[in-house]
């Protein structure tokens, strides 16, 4: 039965998982701070990696000292991510950060400038101003062009979605270099339980810069977030990434991956009665034309 659906409809579920994760996480930080919802989303992601990839990941042959420290990098800089993602969703939108978050695409081209000295196309850059615009009034969401004119300010919130932004981009570039080197279930389990030992060290140093906003509270906001982003967001989408993506062409892969940030809006809007001015939604509307732009050839 799964055989005859396309491909990429499972992409398209993909995309639509992954929007989730902001609605969920927005929900999970009125009961917990940043870092201690990360740290237990990855801990039970890795128990589920064990279950999947346990006996690829004990053998002889993947255990290996050269791959420590490329994999610390990328969790490192994954977990970066993720923690300046997070903690920007105490303050911004879940609407907003999802199209933030979504211009780790334009990122990429440029960081592959400084690290593999691959020069991206017209083209590309052309999509990088449409994006750039479209984020600088995305930040304005609820301002008015009267508003604009007089003065303007950018969140906190929004620079932090940003930077998580950047620090995906180059986490993408990192899994592409050391992806050819080392196998895929080694790479992907021990990246998930490094971001799970390295948050849990975090948290203390969350509590002395007092970035818990508010005072914990395992409820159902919490559980859901958590199971949500670890198991359906995390294990999940992998699963269908490995299967679908590698029978549609990595063009398509990226469009279809580029829905996230809509279907993002589409669920805030629904489960948080959140809505775009017009100022966010035109700069919406460029952040998604951009992103498509650089993604067509």
């Amino acid at each position: 039965m799964l055989s005859k659906i396309p491909p990429e409809i499972f992409l398209m579920l993909a995309a639509l998982f992954w929007s989730g994760t902001f609605v969920t996480i927005k929900l999970a930080l009125e009961s917990v701070p940043p870092f201690l919802f990360i740290s237990i989303r990855f801990w039970l992601a890795g128990l589920a990696i064990l279950l999947l990839y346990g006996k690829v990941l004990f053998r002889r042959e993947n255990l290996k000292k050269h791959y420590i420290l490329p994999i610390l990098l990328i969790a490192v800089t994954a977990l970066s991510g993720y923690a300046l993602q997070t903690i920007g969703l105490v303050t911004t939108t879940a609407t907003q950060s999802g199209f933030i978050t979504g211009s780790y695409v334009i990122f990429v081209p440029m960081l592959q400038i400084l690290i593999e000295r691959k020069n991206p196309s017209l083209q590309t850059w052309i999509a990088v101003i449409i994006v750039f615009s479209g984020l600088f009034l995305i930040s304005q969401n609820g301002s008015t062009f009267e508003t604009l004119y007089s003065g303007y300010a950018i969140s906190v919130g929004d620079w932090l979605t940003l930077a998580s932004a950047f620090l995906f981009a180059a986490h993408i570039i990192l899994i592409d270099i050391f992806s050819r080197k080392i196998p895929i279930p080694v790479l992907v389990s021990l990246e998930i339980f490094f971001i799970a030992i390295l948050s849990t060290l975090a948290l203390p140093i969350e509590q002395n810069l007092n970035v818990a906003f508010h005072q914990t509270k395992l409820d159902y906001k919490f559980w859901l977030g958590v199971i949500y982003t670890a198991f359906i967001a995390t294990i999940l989408t992998s699963q269908i990434q490995a299967r679908y993506q590698k029978t549609v062409s990595a063009t398509r892969a990226g469009v279809l991956y580029s829905l996230e940030p809509v279907f993002a809006f589409i669920l805030a809007y629904f489960i948080l009665g959140e809505s775009l001015s017009i100022l966010g939604g035109i700069g919406c509307c460029m952040v998604l034309s951009g992103i498509l732009l650089s993604e067509v050839r």
